[in-house]
């Protein structure tokens, strides 16, 4: 009887850990969260000219190195290119809303990173 006195005193104190380790009752869920506004854009040749410009800012950066330089003339090439293209493919008015609004995330992006080049040289990696 004795060598099973320990063996219930584990078992009591297993119960009240286990007990003590217990996941807390559900949290209720909190009031509903707004979903965003929609963003306004204007006309699909507005939006993506914007992006153009945008592009040829970032270029202008004085912190931008050479490489960086071509990478962003590329990509302003290749933005008439599909921006010529689309304005002669004359799209439908949702799918020439859908182009301005990418074309308006499009811009924000790159004003971010000329703002991060006016900051000074980015880091080595």
């Amino acid at each position: 009887m004795v060598a099973s006195l320990p063996r219930a005193v584990f078992a009591i104190l297993w119960v009240a850990v286990a007990a003590c380790a217990a996941a807390p009752p559900p949290v209720p869920p909190g009031p509903q969260i707004p979903a965003e506004p929609e963003i306004v854009v204007d006309t699909m040749t507005v939006e993506c000219r914007a992006v153009v410009t945008a592009l040829e800012t970032w270029k202008a950066c004085k912190n931008l190195e050479d490489d960086d330089r071509d990478l962003i003339e590329a990509w302003t090439e290749r933005a008439h290119l599909d921006f010529a293209a689309a304005e002669k493919a004359k799209p439908d008015d949702r799918a020439q809303h859908a182009i301005a609004h990418n074309c308006r995330i499009a811009t924000s992006s790159i004003q971010a990173a000329t703002e991060r080049c006016g900051n000074g040289k980015k880091p080595r990696e």
